[in-house]
C-alpha cells in the first residue's frame, strides 16, 4: 500500500510523472497511488505541473501528463 511518505521518498530520486513514480514504487495499484499522491499534495510535501483538464493523480485529457517534484517541506519530511 502506498502512502504519502513513499511518494516522498520515491521523489527523492528527482521529478517523476506518475508512471515513473509507480515504477519507482513497484507498481502499486494505480487507486491507491493516487490517494497517495493526493494526501502528500495535501500535505504540501509535492507540487504538479497539472494544468486544468489534468486530475489530482497526473492523468491529463490534451496536456501532457504532469511532473511531480518536492516542495521544500516535502524535502524537509523525507530526511
Amino acid at each position: 500500500m502506498s502512502q504519502a511518505t513513499d511518494i516522498v521518498r520515491a521523489l527523492r530520486g528527482g521529478p517523476a510523472t506518475l508512471d515513473a513514480l509507480a515504477a519507482r514504487l513497484g507498481g502499486p495499484g494505480r487507486d491507491q497511488l493516487g490517494w497517495a499522491l493526493e494526501d502528500a499534495q495535501a500535505r504540501g510535501w509535492v507540487r504538479s505541473t497539472a494544468g486544468p483538464d489534468c486530475g489530482p493523480d497526473g492523468l491529463c485529457g490534451t496536456s501532457a501528463p504532469a511532473v511531480f517534484t518536492l516542495t521544500p517541506d516535502g524535502r524537509a519530511a523525507s530526511r
